[in-house]
């Protein structure tokens, strides 16, 4: 967690992943994850 601002508030953040078919310009998969969890062990591959 990472907190932010005076009032001693904490924010979750969380983080949406894409894997992207560039040659067609279409998402291919998405996968919403916690801030704790790494990029790679959302989308290994």
């Amino acid at each position: 967690m990472k907190k932010h601002g005076a009032n001693g508030k904490y924010l979750i953040w969380r983080k949406l992943h894409f894997v992207v078919d560039i040659t067609a310009h279409e998402i291919i998969t998405t996968e919403f994850s916690s801030s704790n969890v790494t990029n790679s062990k959302v989308l290994p591959n």
